[in-house]
């Protein structure tokens, strides 16, 4: 009895200071007036080169196994991304293309947080390697709630940004 008494004590000890700790000491992962931008997106840039028509006697000076009318190049660019709030540069990166033969998507995942409230927000992106200038981008004004997750993504589909 004595026994079975001690175990009951002693699993109800275990089970205050098990419940003691899921809720003390108090942690939080922001402050009270701040939120998170998430950037995230895969996208497969445009390829370095165009694919090109084979000529008769070019596809003639290939293996049977080989023949085949287009010849595409693997390659693709790099991707470049800048995120601003009200002007002020939040990201920017160069991604290169994944892949051994730099051939794959391009992966973005970037976690920030920001002051919460309303911002004009700027996200654009160059996969095409011209020089100046952004081939896909977004001007929006957000406003943006204390502990909210504001998720920027890219659809390929659409070739604009989503946010959500």
């Amino acid at each position: 009895m004595i026994r079975v008494l001690g175990q009951a004590i002693a699993y109800g000890l275990f089970v205050a200071v098990l419940g003691m700790f899921s809720v003390w000491p108090d942690y939080q992962i922001l402050d009270k007036q701040e939120a998170i931008v998430s950037l995230t997106f895969s996208h497969a840039a445009q390829r370095v080169e165009e694919c090109r028509r084979l000529t008769q006697e070019e596809l003639n000076a290939l293996p049977p196994n080989m023949r085949k009318p287009d010849q595409c190049p693997r390659e693709r660019h790099q991707v470049q991304v800048d995120m601003r709030f009200d002007d002020r540069l939040v990201y920017s990166e160069t991604v290169p293309p994944s892949g051994l033969w730099k051939d794959g998507k391009v992966n973005v995942y970037r976690r920030t947080t920001i002051d919460a409230g309303e911002y004009a927000l700027f996200i654009g992106m160059n996969d095409t390697g011209s020089g100046d200038g952004y081939d896909h981008e977004q001007r929006q004004v957000v406003t943006i709630a204390p502990g909210q997750n504001l998720v920027i993504t890219f659809d390929g589909v659409q070739k604009t940004f989503v946010i959500e």
